[in-house]
């Protein structure tokens, strides 16, 4: 299962530059996310669905509480820089935030790093690591929204959504290896009783350049 989740909202803007409102872009982007990996039948969760309030402790109980592997945590940066950031928690590997950043580097949005921050108590620095238990949260800035180069790309809303298809299907390919009962037909993102439901999504799943496979087990 994966969690989305909306960076900011409500009282908290985010980062604001060139007219935009980072909390405005987070919502949009996650709730897409969120209808696309339905589409792919992933199971999935959403930490808010409308502009509101989330306080740390909600929305990492959101996270925490969800039964999800992976969160997505969505976010657009500010302050001096250009490119995509994918952060990960200082305790994962960076198989994930690797493959997410490669991703974006593959739609044509250049990748400035994929790290960890540690805080000064040696833990992880952001709450969305700290504070969401066993799953593993992946905060993805998507671009800086006070980069002139960035923002050319980012004031597409198609291009938007497409980094945000992109980090959803790398994080549907990480899953993969997940165990699934017996007697289903196997697909790189899911698994189904009928295997005309697992050739539609592997056929999706090819449409957007990714190699895709029906194995029955």
């Amino acid at each position: 299962m994966i969690i989305i989740d909306a960076g900011h909202g409500g009282n908290d803007p985010g980062a604001v530059a060139n007219g935009v409102k980072e909390k405005d872009w987070t919502i949009e982007v996650a709730l897409h996310q969120y209808e696309f990996l339905k589409n792919l039948n992933i199971p999935c969760a959403i930490t808010r669905t409308r502009d509101i309030d989330l306080s740390s402790e909600k929305r990492s109980a959101l996270v925490k509480g969800s039964g999800a592997s992976i969160c997505l945590s969505n976010h657009y940066n500010a302050g001096g820089g250009s490119g995509a950031e994918v952060i990960h928690s200082i305790y994962a590997k960076t198989d994930l935030a690797g493959s997410i950043a490669e991703a974006l580097k593959k739609a044509g949005m250049g990748v400035r790093r994929v790290f960890s921050r540690e805080g000064a108590d040696r833990k992880d620095y952001y709450y969305m690591h700290r504070l969401t238990g066993d799953v593993e949260t992946i905060i993805i800035e998507y671009g800086f929204l006070d980069s002139s180069s960035d923002v050319k790309k980012l004031k597409s809303r198609s291009y938007r959504l497409q980094l945000a298809e992109e980090a959803a299907l790398a994080s549907v390919r990480y899953l993969k290896g997940t165990p699934i009962p017996k007697s289903l037909y196997y697909v790189q993102a899911g698994a189904y009783k009928e295997k005309a439901s697992a050739d539609q999504l592997c056929q999706k799943l090819k449409k957007h350049g990714y190699d895709a496979f029906v194995k029955k087990v």
